[in-house]
């Protein structure tokens, strides 16, 4: 404003030429944003104003110039809403101190040309004085912004939140799954409402640790109090079955893992856990030792009375381990969620107070949250086989031999470590990342198979795949790289052998598997078009093998040029075209493009993108999600682009998509993927290598 101020006071020296309200409508024109300039009178009157608030408020600059500012857009001294009374005070105060005045969302309401219709806006304001040369207000300089459109997002987020949670604690009281927290300094519990109703404690959302002993059957009481000292005393786990006793005089069997956080003197501080409700289970255990007091008289009649009885206890373990999935995700993501929101919300309160000087340790504590909440989805992708791969030539010799360390510290002192590698091994197309998951998966299934030790060996080899074994994977005929776990463990009955693969079941005790690890390995391996098998005997071990298809082409170590040989070359100038429907996203990844110095355009669906893509505007390349709205996703929207632009090069962003979709075809065209979300390293470094295509890696096909 303080070149504003000095234009108005030259304009009023003594001796000066009168003020000229054309070059006042000048200067307003030449700036970006809602501008008004309006007279120190009774009625305000309006001197200049910007094209850009002329255009917001759909009037004309010889309908307003000259005439009262409330009789223009609010319509006079009969129509006087709140928001009208805190702008006229506001003016009314700048015009007495001569001090400029800012309010935040003031709704006041615009009125249409067409007829008395008003349509409520919302807006940040700032009235800044110009004096004279004896320090009297001669104008006031109106600047607003409409906030309008950004309320009413942030309240549909808001809404959006509100639904989450109440589906996620509908999916909590579904499973009889209940979390709680216990802060360890003050022994204050919060419990959620399927917590409180496990316990018997419903309408009780926080309290004392006492309130929830006093619950507790007095035969198990003790034990618990015992283990609670320690988890405050020396920051222990938290892991044992109990009884409650109900209001009702019912009486309760609950399973409860709770895990202990320090702060940063490393003093325990908090426990996050969650309670399942086990007692069907014991009901069923002592059916079972009822039959067994019985078994010899009842032989016959016992073998289908068990069957049926282990059929029922396979299928509360998997309920269980559900219960235990939504319980950890529920736990996870709130931890997650604190650690972004409570660093956003510090970060905003250092900002406004003015100290700056610790910013970036807020920034990253709510970076590191949001990254594992990355990894968490990551394998839950994996998990439902939904996740997006990124292939690429892999030499899973060379993986294997670079995950070795991480693999002997993983295993441990008590298990050998050794590899028969296949010399002359294979090239496979694979998502390098999903693999090592994978190696890193059954490698701790197979130390878990030894408590007492025991030999891990790792296996590679070329195999042509045909006739039982292909039928029985499920694959085409044809050559595949292998790569086999074998460990000398406990092994698997072979009751249980035809299980492992299925979502949720375990062979480890209770509260020591989910079920997903195997299950994810068995996703990974079919979205690559491989397979997986699984072999074990006994008290001799576990063989476990993965087959992904022989690719016929070079390594990306032998595309990519030596680094001494790469110069960089600067992109500036070429043009963008980024469709998104989430607005957040398509702006972030514009500001990135910009700040590269890239030419960008943008659309939010892809029919918009590809009104673009038909005109004769130049385009280097498409950034696009692949779920859209209007009928066209990002795939037939890359379809359209091939036939209109050929050369033009495509970058998916996506946070999962189907197979379908995004199946890769050499008949097609070339594109990449990045995996949202991403960080704005890997956006720009995926940008620039396909852009400038012969300086970086080749691009997959």
């Amino acid at each position: 404003m303080s070149n504003l101020y000095n234009t108005y006071k030259r304009a009023i020296q003594p001796g000066s030429r009168a003020i000229d309200i054309a070059d006042l409508q000048r200067i307003f024109d030449a700036l970006p944003g809602i501008f008004l300039v309006v007279a120190n009178d009774a009625d305000y009157t309006m001197v200049a104003a910007s094209d850009e608030r002329l255009r917001a408020t759909m009037t004309q600059r010889e309908d307003v110039i000259g005439r009262p500012l409330f009789e223009v857009f609010n319509g006079g001294e009969s129509f006087n809403p709140p928001g009208v009374s805190l702008l006229r005070a506001s003016l009314a105060e700048v015009a007495r101190t001569g001090r400029p005045q800012e309010m935040k969302t003031v709704g006041y309401p615009l009125r249409r040309p067409q007829g008395d219709s008003y349509e409520n806006r919302y807006w940040d304001v700032v009235n800044v004085p110009v004096l004279d040369e004896q320090g009297r207000v001669c104008f006031i300089i109106h600047q607003a912004e409409d906030v309008t459109d950004s309320l009413l997002e942030q309240e549909s987020a808001a809404l959006r939140l509100r639904e989450s949670d109440e589906r996620l604690n509908a999916a909590l009281l579904a499973s009889g799954t209940g979390t709680f927290y216990w802060d360890l300094r003050n022994n204050r519990l919060d419990m959620d409402l399927p917590m409180q109703r496990l316990v018997g404690l419903e309408g009780l959302t926080s309290g004392w640790l006492d309130d929830l002993l006093d619950t507790i059957h007095p035969d198990d009481r003790d034990s618990i109090t015992q283990q609670c000292e320690r988890c405050a005393r020396y920051g222990d786990d938290f892991e044992m079955q109990f009884r409650v006793r109900l209001p009702g005089g019912n009486e309760r069997w609950i399973f409860d893992k709770g895990q202990t956080f320090t702060d940063a003197n490393g003093r325990p501080s908090y426990m996050v856990g969650a309670c399942l409700d086990i007692t069907q289970h014991k009901r069923t255990e002592r059916a079972l030792h009822r039959l067994n007091e019985t078994l010899e008289q009842r032989v016959n009649a016992e073998v289908a009375a068990r069957a049926k009885t282990e059929a029922a206890l396979r299928q509360s373990q998997k309920m269980e381990a559900v219960g235990q999935l939504t319980g950890g995700l529920a736990h996870d993501f709130n931890n997650l969620l604190a650690g972004v929101i409570g660093s956003l919300e510090l970060l905003s309160l250092r900002l406004q107070q003015g100290r700056t000087n610790d910013l970036q340790r807020y920034i990253r504590s709510a970076l590191t949250s949001a990254t594992r909440a990355t990894a968490l989805t990551h394998r839950l992708l994996a998990f439902s086989r939904r996740q997006t791969l990124d292939p690429s030539p892999t030499e899973v010799n060379a993986l294997i031999e670079g995950m070795m360390e991480l693999l002997q510290r993983t295993i441990g002192p008590m298990v050998s470590y050794s590899t028969r590698l296949c010399d002359d091994l294979w090239l496979t197309l694979c998502d390098t990342n999903q693999l090592e998951n994978a190696l890193l998966n059954l490698t701790i299934n197979a130390r878990d198979a030894m408590p007492d030790g025991g030999q891990l060996t790792l296996v590679s080899e070329n195999l042509w795949l045909d006739g039982p074994l292909a039928q029985e994977l499920g694959l085409q005929t044809g050559e595949y790289v292998a790569l086999g776990v074998q460990d000398t463990g406990v092994g698997i009955p072979p009751e249980k052998l035809g299980y492992v693969f299925d979502p949720f079941f375990t062979t480890k005790p209770l509260g020591e598997g989910t079920g997903l690890g195997l299950s994810m390995v068995y996703g990974f391996a079919k979205q690559s078009g491989g397979g997986v098998r699984i072999e074990s005997t006994v008290g001799e071990g576990t063989h476990v093998w993965i087959y992904l298809p022989r690719h016929h082409g070079q390594s990306a170590s032998e595309h990519a040029p030596a680094a001494a040989d790469l110069a960089p070359a600067s992109v500036e100038g070429r043009t963008v075209l980024v469709v998104d429907d989430e607005p957040n996203v398509r702006a972030l990844v514009m500001e990135v493009l910009q700040e590269m110095g890239l030419n960008t355009l943008e659309a939010a669906d892809g029919h918009s993108g590809l009104r673009i893509l038909d005109s004769d505007v130049h385009l280097d390349l498409l950034i696009s999600d692949i779920g859209l709205p209007g009928g066209m996703n990002g795939r037939q929207l890359a379809d359209a682009t091939r036939e209109k632009r050929p050369a033009m090069h495509v970058l998916f962003i996506t946070g999962y998509a189907e197979s379908s979709v995004l199946q890769r075809s050499t008949a097609m065209y070339d594109y990449e993927v990045l995996t949202k979300p991403f960080t704005i390293t890997d956006l720009e470094e995926k940008v620039r290598g396909m852009l400038e295509p012969e300086q970086g890696k080749p691009r997959a096909c």
